[in-house]
């Protein structure tokens, strides 16, 4: 009976903060066995053992294509890489990784060819208790479950319905609840380094760290988690020479 009790005042805890109820928790996901020997940060080198594939629409500015973001589900570590992640959104940078904890490492060429890199911390990734609660409240104001469900790949997803509080618009999204964490993706909206992707993921300060988006309808944009699996890759940040941004 204790228990009972126990679990519906966890249930309506999170709807009062308008937090989204996952009914199975996320498993996470082991190292492979080629992590031990390619994950080598000392030395420049990061291994990335899966990948998230999105489909995406840009109605506004008339693109469409395919982003790929390469994923080390033990330190939550994502790659993005020029050729299938931001493309023309930072065309001076080959490659950017970005952890959770706000560390973000640009390597590309400067405006002479010259192989640079930038190391960028950005302290959005550690919202305070005020933008918290702000978001928790923003959630629960203009965020309203369906009470649809899926599993994406894995992932149990939720539907939900976006309203606005400047428009009349109303976007459909699905949050997936992931073992890994999502900052890293959300928090590119952030970092001073021009790298934009194609498609907005502007969430850093309403969503928790475990929700990745896994699609959106919207009158601008459509996106579409495609897949996500292995699909392993090694970069190297060796023969860029740092960077130091005032």
């Amino acid at each position: 009976m204790k228990r009972f009790f126990a679990s519906l005042l966890i249930m309506c805890c999170a709807l009062y903060y308008g937090a989204p109820v996952f009914a199975q928790v996320a498993k996470k996901i082991p190292a492979d066995k080629q992590r031990a020997a390619q994950w080598q940060p000392a030395k420049g080198q990061y291994y990335f053992s899966h990948s998230l594939v999105y489909d995406y629409e840009n109605k506004a500015d008339q693109t469409k294509g395919t982003i790929t973001i390469y994923l080390d589900p033990v330190s939550g570590g994502m790659c993005f890489k020029k050729e299938n992640s931001f493309g023309k959104g930072g065309k001076d940078f080959d490659f950017v990784i970005g952890f959770p904890d706000g560390k973000y490492i640009f390597c590309g060429a400067d405006e002479n060819g010259k192989k640079m890199r930038i190391n960028e911390a950005v302290g959005a990734l550690k919202p305070g208790p005020d933008t918290k609660a702000q978001a928790r409240e923003d959630f629960s104001t203009y965020w309203a479950a369906t009470g649809n469900k899926r599993d994406d790949f894995g992932f149990e997803s939720l539907e939900y319905n976006v309203s606005f509080a400047t428009s009349e618009n109303k976007d459909t999204v699905w949050l997936a609840k992931t073992p890994f964490n999502v900052y890293p993706l959300y928090g590119l909206e952030f970092v001073e380094s021009a790298v934009a992707m194609p498609i907005s993921f502007d969430y850093m300060h309403l969503l928790e760290p475990n929700q990745l988006v896994a699609e959106i309808n919207s009158k601008d944009t459509i996106l579409k988690l495609k897949s996500f699996g292995r699909d392993p890759q090694t970069v190297s940040t060796k023969g860029y020479t740092v960077f130091k941004t005032e």
